[in-house]
């Protein structure tokens, strides 16, 4: 591991070029370093704070840190799900400055024989606006994905596009999952929401 006197006692470097000495890879505090003919193309920077990882897009003399794929998985209770109509939960915290970018969502329910009821359709939405009224990341999971009979499925949905929205509606607002109609309600299985998004 090393320093280098340009970035800073902060920036660590794990990995240079054989060739050129550019970085390859390497940790920061704070903000990704943009100083010129430090970085090679295509260099990983993880975030140390967050552990979120950033890729070099740009070039050896301009740096332009892009975020690299991070994923997470987020359980969901029975009082969760029953709740989720009108009090979204949380998949992805905020993050200041950037917006969140969805690649994939799974959607993994293990149901009991006290069947849910009720309810509409799921999805993964920006911010915590109640009765699945955000703005969709997600195509939607049909509520009887919930209600169905006892045992365990999969559903996997793809990001919805994205196109022309306001920055001032996505950046630094997180994701939550909630649903439309009504809230579900009586039943007592569980589940996990896993999320693959990028930051921009």
């Amino acid at each position: 591991m090393q320093t280098d006197s340009d970035l800073g006692v902060l920036f660590l470097i794990y990995e240079r070029e054989v060739s050129t000495g550019l970085i390859l890879v390497g940790s920061f505090v704070s903000v990704p370093p943009t100083t010129a003919s430090k970085f090679a193309l295509g260099a990983r920077v993880t975030d140390r704070t967050t552990g979120y990882i950033y890729i070099n897009r740009g070039t050896v003399a301009v740096p332009v840190w892009e975020s690299g794929q991070i994923s997470t998985t987020i359980a969901l209770s029975a009082a969760n799900i029953i709740a989720m109509y009108a009090t979204p939960v949380a998949i992805v915290a905020a993050v200041p400055g950037k917006a969140i970018v969805i690649d994939s969502m799974s959607f993994d329910i293990t149901r009991t024989s006290t069947a849910f009821s009720g309810g509409g359709v799921v999805a993964v939405q920006y911010d915590s606006t109640a009765n699945g009224a955000g703005t969709a990341t997600t195509a939607t999971i049909a509520a009887t994905v919930v209600t169905g009979a006892a045992g365990r499925t999969i559903t996997a949905r793809i990001p919805v596009v994205q196109s022309d929205i306001a920055t001032a509606s996505i950046t630094g607002i997180g994701l939550y999952i909630s649903n439309a109609t009504a809230a579900f309600a009586a039943g007592t299985g569980t589940a996990s929401v896993k999320i693959a998004y990028h930051l921009v």
